[in-house]
């Protein structure tokens, strides 16, 4: 019998993708889920096992981790205690013997001790599960989720990068990456840095959207503290605005302006572009 994949996060902007491409590759998949009748409507394909899981209920994990030997593993931004939001999780995968984690990190971790990502990554590590880790840089699907309402309802970008460059990836992209991993020989023990093939500052970025939406988007580049303080006003939860304070400020320090060619060796074509990007998603700022 085919062994399974079990894609965590499988609703997100990352595991979505993940799930269709390795579904399109013919791979047996379950789609590790918060609330299994929401996800009924969003996958279709025979393929896919819809399975309830949940990181912080370890009752979840037996059944999920059912017939399962791959995991794709996405931290959920809310949880922000690796040890005790994930760790039991990553315990309960090393007793299954499960032969690969593809762990999305994040870019630079490897000099950066103090994020959640770095800390799952040496987790993994410590217990000695087979890992490929993708360590991509900003999403470009960040302005459609996260900084959707500044663009649509504000007409803004709000982030306080000054006019430091971002070498940023389209999530299908990563997931395209993470489902050839999954699926081909040859990636245990691996990490691999994913870029865009273009590195952009902010006010670029302000040019495309502008162009792209037919009206005039513009960047605000506050200061660090007026950032924290104006998106926990905005309804950001406190840990998840320190996090995210914390990623602009270094990405301020021009760690986020490197381009890789993982990306391109991975997939054997050109990453999506920003441009392609913001046509593809147009209608959310609409």
């Amino acid at each position: 019998m085919m062994e399974k994949v079990l894609v965590t996060g499988s609703t997100g902007n990352i595991g979505y993708y993940v799930v269709e491409q390795l579904a399109k590759r013919g791979e047996q998949v379950k789609a590790g889920v918060f609330t299994v009748e929401k996800a009924k409507d969003i996958f279709s394909e025979p393929e896919v096992e819809i399975v309830p899981f949940d990181f912080q209920n370890p009752e979840t994990f037996e059944h999920a981790l059912q017939g399962v030997d791959r995991v794709f593993l996405v931290r959920p931004p809310q949880l922000a205690n690796p040890k005790e939001d994930m760790k039991p999780f990553l315990e309960k995968v090393k007793e299954k013997g499960i032969k690969q984690v593809v762990f999305v990190s994040l870019m630079g971790v490897e000099k950066n001790p103090v994020v959640p990502h770095r800390k799952i990554e040496d987790m993994i590590k410590e217990l000695q599960i087979p890992y490929t880790f993708l360590r991509p840089s900003f999403f470009m699907q960040n302005l459609n989720t996260t900084h959707k309402e500044d663009i649509k309802l504000r007409n803004e970008l709000f982030m306080p990068v000054g006019k430091a460059k971002t070498s940023f990836i389209d999530t299908r992209d990563i997931a395209e990456v993470a489902a050839v991993c999954l699926s081909e020989e040859g990636h245990i023990g691996k990490a691999y840095t994913l870029t865009g093939n273009e590195a952009l500052d902010y006010y670029e970025i302000e040019t495309i959207l502008s162009e792209i939406l037919g009206r005039k988007i513009e960047y605000k580049n506050p200061g660090v503290f007026e950032f924290r303080r104006t998106i926990i006003q905005r309804g950001i939860r406190k840990d998840f605005a320190n996090v995210m304070t914390m990623l602009y400020l270094v990405t301020k320090m021009k760690t986020a302006e490197k381009v890789t060619e993982d990306t391109e060796y991975l997939l054997k074509r050109k990453p999506i572009s920003f441009k392609q990007y913001a046509l593809d998603h147009k209608e959310h700022w609409i």
